[in-house]
């Protein structure tokens, strides 16, 4: 409403603008306490917003007053208006809306001269830029069928559903549910490993497609229900992906704000609904195809839900229902006007245009503007990270190129586009303020002085990545002797001392040896009793000889048997876990028992893509922050070069899928293989206390080398559009 007529500004107070058309509907509403017009078209379909006053102006359209005429009526109703008491701005206020209505549709056009004057208006439109064809293209609606009939029907047997008891019951569902959410977490983790491959993500496409069906019938229905009327449903094409669109623009004309609300909100509704059974059902279902398919449906209907639909910072159900409970109708379009004003107000000082006055909200403007600044950056955030995602699973076939363009594309359009936009209109503006240059010249110039003097400023490139804890030094604890295990003492995560016994063995050949040693040393020594009171000393000797060497055997005999009690060998931490699984069990001669880890030293595996490996060198300082030991700092030092042979498996633990942030897909070995070359330094890290083990996950940052803070942002940039570099 808001495009200038091709009407001439100083219009004949003879002039008779075309009639009202009395087919429109109308609803009167407030929104920032103001009052509002919705008018509706019955033959278009179409729904605008008028002021009162401008409702007022536009009542007086009869195809029969002139200029003149409806110039004075309206001055005589609305003697406060802010035109009211200049006569000729009034005219032409009027001619101009004259022209508006007619172009939207609101006058019965008639004569030749409005038909002419729709002709002059439709040459004049320009054609769509190759830009704004595929900008189009990326949101297409194709209106397929006209739904009401069918809606009317289906409300009839499910009016039920708008009852309170089962709106309480549908609460107690969700509530079950996000109990048994919690309760489960541990298992959602592990099975978010196959959730990002190809054919999972397939199926996930699919499931989204049926859910959407359903909620825009919850739309549909919810708007049927309320009074209102749902004429069109079809095909919305969104990113190149079908999606089904129920058309409930009807609602705008119920004077309810809480109908309005809820028909906004039925598909948010609906959607955790399908959560929470499929929540239940996935938690007493056992592995495999229909468990998976529950899992997705689950995170389909609540992650979606909440990251897109109820989230107000994107255009779906969340931020038609934050416009109606601010009652601030094209919040977006007035954000973004706001921000456009204040940058035009500080950057160039220009006023802002009286016409653009009565479109921005009258208070809270700097909320306005926040608004739009956290939807752009929210909405950039999503569109980068489904860019980077397709980077990720399109790299190992040599496409992740589309990823990197769909992201460059998203900052064109997000960012370049609109502020080169801006800049444009700004500057010819300039050219008709004497002395306007001044103002944005000494702006820019000082920004750029400013901007050159942080860039200059030294910067330590810092990497932030999950790690993984393993002992520094590790000692394993083997049988001397083979035997059957008859006591386990250690304990997984105990700390021990040298000597301390951890098992003991029975072998019984080695235990009748030392009972044979035993009885030969107990005859050796009664044959040496007889031959004390004997006159033969060579007797005596023999017999002195024969015991020294049955004490010999013996102490042997003990020595050996002595070796099935397995000892540390010095302090340390049991890391072994599960021991018992060895009772009654055997070892052979060189078997492990298990591990020792050193105690006052541990040992950190830090994995570093390509680039950042390239500012890591020995020496350099990490701290780390445990996830059992949040409270906790630790620090140690770079004890290897980063430049260490690229990593062919991973961790479970530093998975993205498992809470870390490496991409990885499972390998021909069950393991885990990175997507993109990883390497990994080792830092040694000093644990007096012992509080850190082998196995322990966490969050380390390396401090690496020193450069500029523009050279720290440049690298970043290329970083995210995946181009190589060299220095």
């Amino acid at each position: 409403m808001s495009k200038p007529s091709p009407e001439p500004e100083r219009a004949p107070d003879s002039l008779v603008p075309p009639a009202l058309r009395r087919d429109l509907e109308t609803s009167r509403q407030l929104f920032e306490g103001r009052a509002f017009v919705i008018i509706k078209d019955p033959l278009s379909l179409k729904y605008f917003r008028l002021t009162a006053e401008d409702h007022a102006l536009a009542a007086l359209f009869d195809g029969r007053r002139t200029l003149a005429e409806i110039r004075a009526a309206f001055a005589a109703a609305h003697p406060h208006a802010a035109l009211a008491g200049d006569a000729e701005a009034l005219t032409a206020r009027a001619a101009r809306f004259a022209g508006e209505l007619l172009l939207a549709g609101f006058l019965e056009a008639t004569g030749a001269g409005a038909r002419a004057q729709l002709e002059r208006a439709r040459s004049q439109r320009r054609p769509l830029t190759p830009w704004g064809v595929f900008m189009r293209m990326l949101f297409l609606k194709i209106p397929l069928f006209d739904p009401d009939a069918l809606l009317i029907r289906m409300e009839r047997r499910l009016r039920w559903v708008w009852t309170r008891t089962a709106f309480m019951l549908s609460l107690a569902l969700m509530a079950a549910a996000l109990v048994v959410f919690v309760v489960n977490f541990p298992r959602i983790a592990p099975s978010l490993s196959g959730f990002l491959t190809l054919p999972n993500l397939a199926l996930v496409w699919a499931l989204t497609l049926l859910v959407k069906v359903v909620h825009e019938f919850g739309h549909g229905l919810t708007c049927k229900h309320y009074g209102g009327e749902v004429h069109e449903m079809g095909a919305l094409l969104m990113v190149f992906s079908p999606f089904l669109y129920a058309d409930v623009s009807d609602s705008y004309l119920f004077p309810n704000k809480r109908h309005r609300l809820l028909v906004a909100a039925a598909g948010i509704y609906i959607e955790l609904l399908i959560a929470a059974a499929a929540t239940l059902l996935w938690a007493v279902s056992q592995p495999g195809p229909a468990q998976q398919l529950l899992f997705n449906l689950m995170l389909i209907t609540s992650v979606w839900t909440i990251l897109f639909n109820a989230n107000p910072l994107m255009k779906f159900d969340g931020y038609y229902m934050l416009t109606d409970l601010l009652g601030v109708p094209n919040l977006r379009d007035k954000a973004r006007m706001c921000v456009a004003d204040l940058c035009r107000r500080l950057w160039f000082g220009a006023p802002t245009p009286p016409l653009l006055e009565r479109l921005l909200p009258r208070r809270n403007r700097a909320g306005f503007v926040l608004y739009s600044v956290a939807a752009q950056l929210y909405l950039l955030n999503i569109t980068l990270g489904i860019a980077l995602l397709f980077h990720h699973l399109l790299q190992p076939s040599g496409l992740g190129w589309l990823g990197d363009a769909i992201g460059a594309g998203a900052l064109v359009s997000m960012v370049a586009v609109p502020v080169i936009s801006f800049m444009k209109n700004e500057i010819a503006a300039l050219k008709s303020r004497p002395g306007g240059w001044r103002r944005p010249a000494l702006l820019t110039a000082g920004l750029a002085a400013l901007a050159a003097g942080l860039l200059a400023l030294p910067w330590r490139i810092t990497v932030e990545r999950p790690v993984l804890l393993r002992a520094a030094e590790q000692m394993p604890v083997r049988a001397e002797a083979a035997g059957r295990v008859v006591e386990i003492l250690a304990r997984a995560g105990a700390k021990v001392r040298r000597g301390d016994l951890l098992a003991r063995l029975e072998n019984a050949r080695l235990a009748a040896a030392v009972t044979a040693a035993e009885l030969r040393l107990r005859r050796a020594r009664l044959e040496l009793e007889q031959t004390l009171g004997a006159e033969a000393p060579a007797a005596f000797q023999q017999a002195r000889t024969a015991v020294a060497q049955a004490e010999t055997a013996l102490a042997e005999a003990r020595r050996q048997a002595a070796r099935l009690e397995l000892r540390a060998p010095q302090d340390g931490v049991v890391l072994t876990p599960d021991l018992d699984r060895l009772a009654a069990g055997s070892l052979r001669a060189g078997d492990t028992l298990c591990t020792l880890a050193a105690e006052g030293q541990a040992e950190v595996f830090f994995p570093l893509s390509q680039r950042q490996a390239r500012h890591v060198r020995a020496g350099q300082k990490m701290e780390l922050r445990a996830a059992s030991r949040p409270g906790v700092t630790f620090t140690g030092t770079v004890a290897e070069d980063a430049k260490t042979p690229p990593a062919e498996s991973l961790p479970p633990n530093l998975a993205a899928t498992l809470g870390g942030d490496i991409a990885a897909q499972p390998d021909d070995k069950g393991g885990l293989k990175p997507l993109e070359v990883t390497y990994g330094v080792l830092v040694r890290l000093p644990d007096p206390d012992g509080l850190l083990r082998s196995g322990m996950t966490g969050t380390g940052r390396l401090h690496g080398d020193r450069v500029t803070l523009g050279a720290a942002l440049w690298m970043r940039l290329l970083d995210f559009i995946s181009l190589d570099y060299r220095w």
